[in-house]
């Protein structure tokens, strides 16, 4: 099934994938506007929290002006790792979606 949102992570996944990170891409909505996204930027920045889901969180929470993102969606292209599980929490993110799990190191 075709998710527009999803889209845009997969988007964003890419342009890590230009950069050799690990491609995993993030977007969050608010009222059926995307209001921030973000793509890994680890290996770049050379900063072990630079995951997609922190970065959209970061820039969500300047947009609006406030740490609360209680009515907002987060569309990521990975299941989230449990310190960006742990952020969205925090952030009171009202509901994720993932397009895949991450056996790995995924938290959900």
């Amino acid at each position: 099934m075709f998710n527009p949102y999803m889209a845009e992570a997969i988007n964003e996944a890419k342009k890590a994938l230009e950069l050799d990170e690990v491609p995993v891409g993030a977007v969050i909505v608010r009222n059926g506007e995307i209001i921030s996204r973000a793509y890994n930027l680890r290996e770049t920045s050379r900063q072990a929290t630079a995951h997609a889901e922190l970065l959209a969180i970061q820039k969500a929470c300047s947009h609006l002006n406030s740490w609360r993102l209680d009515n907002c969606d987060l569309y990521v292209t990975l299941e989230p790792c449990p310190m960006c599980a742990g952020a969205i929490i925090n952030a009171r993110i009202k509901s994720v979606y993932f397009g895949a799990y991450d056996p790995k190191g995924g938290a959900c």
